[in-house]
């Protein structure tokens, strides 16, 4: 009897202790993820051991020992499902390995609104997805890749619209790139493309000069009507002479960041010189916003063919079809910049 009772006493004991051991490793809340900060990336390559070690330095577990265990009693291999995931306080072991095994990744909110070329635009995106960069940049300037979607390394970027996109962390470049093109389509709708027609303009060529218009203005009724004296000079066949678009030449190609053309410039070969150069240029100078190129094909209808700064730096346009006033307002807004000493 009294062995009975120290038998069944002796497995009372058993079951406890492994009920608790079984407990501390699953089922105990290990997890205490900052919730201001509760997503935590799973590198393409990374090893249990270096994600353990990941898990302790940035603070998201109590029991790196209980965490391991359980890793490897459900045989979790990190590198087999890299990505974005979303931690919650109090997360056992269990729900976090489970989690984490599964591939279930959180969506990563891809926003830009701006860039002032195809590298500029490429930082901001994978800053935030796990794409390399490099590999990114030679996707994108693949000619035979980019003729599949109807675009040259030049002008790409007028693929992208600014916009807030949800992308999985483990995103592939030509994944990337098909959404964006996807977002690219339904963004020129039957309402757009019908401007466009009225334009004469194809969607690259109305996103072009979007880029060239924003370079000028941020207003937008300005911005309707530079774009109104653009159109004029392209519809009769003068050179749409953009300071701008020469600057850009410079700053991406020489390397020479300016904020005023000298005269020596306007004789470079190049076709981004628009003041030697009829037509536009081969390809954006800037990521143009949406509203930009909304701005474009509203465009306002006058007469007017030239454009020039007003003195008081005010960001609103002189505006006139005769070039001599134009030499006239334009000489204003150069001796501002003389008396501001701003001479390049």
């Amino acid at each position: 009897m009294i062995k009975q009772k120290i038998l069944s006493s002796f497995r009372l004991t058993v079951i406890f202790s492994i009920s608790y051991l079984f407990y501390n490793i699953f089922l105990c809340p290990n997890i205490l993820c900052n919730p201001s900060n509760p997503l935590l990336v799973i590198p393409k390559t990374i090893t249990l051991e270096k994600l353990v070690d990941k898990l302790i330095h940035d603070g998201y577990i109590k029991n790196a020992s209980s965490f391991v265990w359980t890793a490897y009693l459900l045989r979790y291999n990190p590198s087999n499902t890299p990505g974005l995931y979303q931690l919650k306080p109090n997360m056992s072991n269990f729900q976090a390995v489970k989690l984490l095994r599964s591939g279930r990744q959180t969506p990563v909110k891809l926003t830009f609104s701006t860039a002032q070329n195809t590298e500029d635009l490429v930082a901001q995106l994978t800053k935030r997805i796990g794409i390399d960069t490099n590999s990114l940049l030679v996707y994108l300037n693949d000619p035979k890749t980019l003729a599949t979607y109807g675009f040259t390394p030049n002008n790409v970027l007028t693929m992208f619209i600014p916009n807030t996109y949800e992308v999985y962390w483990t995103i592939t470049p030509e994944k990337l790139l098909s959404k964006m093109y996807t977002a690219y389509k339904n963004f020129w709708n039957d309402v757009r493309l019908k401007k466009l027609k009225r334009m004469g303009l194809m969607a690259i060529e109305a996103s072009i000069l979007a880029s060239i218009v924003q370079s000028e203005t941020t207003m937008n009724q300005e911005a309707m009507m530079i774009a109104g004296v653009y159109m004029n000079r392209l519809k009769r066949n003068m050179r749409i002479q953009s300071c701008p678009v020469l600057l850009y030449y410079l700053k991406t190609k020489n390397n020479e960041s300016r904020n005023r053309l000298l005269c020596k410039d306007t004789h470079i070969q190049s076709d981004y010189n628009s003041y030697r150069k009829k037509g536009l240029p081969p390809g954006p100078i800037t990521l143009p916003s949406r509203a930009m190129i909304d701005a474009v094909l509203d465009y306002t209808k006058h007469d007017y063919l030239y454009f020039s700064a007003k003195e008081d730096f005010s960001g609103s346009h002189y505006f006139t079809k005769d070039y001599q006033e134009h030499v006239r307002n334009a000489n204003k807004y150069r001796r501002a910049l003389n008396k501001k000493k701003i001479m390049r």
